[in-house]
């Protein structure tokens, strides 16, 4: 009789203990939610410092046409506060294929009196003369990937992409051909560049909150009437403060530049942005 009783009471106790401790090897840690959720997007603004040289050719014959470098003609160097948006979305059952997206423009105008000739094409804007000149750049990008590898705290992956960067410039003031004066002109382009590119990222979660990642792009084409590339890399961290609700600081380092021989533009452009963003994200 003392050793059923012994059995009854000790039988219950077992079968507990080896639920509770079958439960706990089954329980993982809870994961960061940049590593599971399938949309986020993040808003913030974009403060670079910038580099603008823009050439356009001219068909003068005595005459070398080299790049206009718009930061030192007209005194647009320092950093410049713009507004910046990106996005991904896991969109595929496994959560292993995504698309994402970023966009920010920037642009800029100055007044100033030349110290050197400057030529736009065929048209000549003497040393001496009062112009103005500004520049413009927009992107667009839109990148398919997929996860190469994942685990509790980490994510691998590349994929393709293109950015739709659009370069503008202007400049205006008197100006001359071959020696003679033919008043105001005001002579700009504007171009939109498809440009494809390869590329990858990579994301590390110590802990449920907080989040380390780095993103690379990279392109160079030599195509016909085209030849260019690119850089744009990110590295950043982020801290979830809520479940659905996260912030971030990231540093963007963007090199774009082309030379192009088309009908509306025949020149070539180098735009370099680096500098800090700072962004509020919603992801669920």
């Amino acid at each position: 009789m003392k050793i059923y009783t012994k059995i009854k009471f000790a039988l219950p106790l077992f079968i507990f203990l080896i639920s509770f401790f079958n439960t706990v090897g089954q329980t993982q840690p809870e994961k960061n939610r940049i590593l599971t959720d399938r949309f986020f997007v993040r808003a913030g603004v974009f403060v670079p410092d910038r580099k603008i040289e823009i050439g356009v050719n001219a068909s003068l014959p005595t005459q070398e046409v080299g790049d206009i470098s718009f930061d030192d003609t007209f005194g647009l160097k320092g950093a410049q506060t713009t507004f910046n948006f990106d996005f991904t979305w896991r969109f595929s059952k496994s959560r292993f294929w995504s698309v994402s997206g970023q966009y920010f423009r920037l642009s800029a105008k100055r007044g100033a009196v030349l110290k050197e000739d400057i030529t736009w094409e065929d048209i000549t804007f003497e040393a001496g003369s009062g112009v103005s000149g500004g520049f413009g750049f927009s992107l667009f990008r839109i990148f398919f990937g997929r996860v190469i590898s994942t685990g509790q705290k980490h994510e691998l992956g590349a994929g393709l992409g293109i950015h739709g960067a659009r370069p503008d410039a202007f400049i205006e003031g008197n100006a001359t051909i071959n020696g003679r004066e033919i008043g105001f002109q005001r002579q700009e382009v504007d171009i939109l560049l498809p440009l494809p590119n390869i590329g990858a990222w990579y994301y590390w979660a110590p802990s449920p909150r907080w989040s380390f990642s780095a993103k690379v792009d990279w392109l160079f084409i030599d195509i016909g009437d085209i030849s260019g590339g690119l850089w744009n890399i990110s590295p950043g961290v982020a801290f979830q403060i809520l479940d659905n609700l996260g912030v971030s600081v990231a540093y963007h380092y963007l090199d774009y530049y082309a030379d192009l021989k088309q009908s509306n533009w025949k020149g070539s452009y180098s735009m370099q942005f680096n500098g800090p963003s700072f962004g509020v994200s919603a992801n669920f």
